[in-house]
């Protein structure tokens, strides 16, 4: 009797691993849920050496007038860097310390113009430790309330 109980639980056991491994399967990957949170972001995200660049856009209330830069830096070094960001006539340095992450909405930083009106992206170039990548960025406005605050004033 003992034998028979000890063979349907190894039976049982051994029916339920075949299971959760067929189910493993089914789920989806990893990388594959990430990039379904990346879309959600307004902004635009790029990656240059150990620096990410999360949800980078910029705000204001229209072409040629000053733009403010949105979106976080993060610094996934062991060291300090200097990270440069500029556009067609604007430039400005941030210093990140190690691991820390740096957020434009707590830190001001404005571009003196935007180089194009709401709505349309800008070329961003963003330089880390001497490399050096570029992206289109989206040019926003107060059209969504909760940027509205952060558009610099009209000099």
């Amino acid at each position: 009797m003992a034998t028979t109980r000890t063979h349907h639980r190894m039976l049982i056991a051994g029916t339920m691993t075949a299971s959760l491994l067929g189910l493993a399967g089914c789920a989806p990957d990893v990388s594959e849920r990430l990039e379904d949170l990346e879309a959600v972001n307004l902004g635009t995200n790029a990656e240059v050496g150990p620096v990410s660049f999360d949800n980078m856009l910029v705000v204001t209330r229209g072409e040629g007038e000053p733009a403010r830069l949105m979106g976080v830096l993060t610094n996934f070094s062991n060291e300090t860097i200097d990270v440069t960001i500029a556009d067609a006539d604007d430039s400005t340095d941030v210093m990140l310390l190690p691991g820390q992450q740096f957020a434009f909405q707590e830190n001001v930083v404005v571009l003196d113009t935007a180089d194009d009106r709401p709505g349309a992206r800008i070329e961003l170039t963003f330089t880390v430790e001497g490399e050096t990548d570029s992206a289109p960025v989206p040019v926003r406005n107060g059209t969504l309330e909760w940027l509205e605050p952060y558009i610099p004033a009209v000099a």
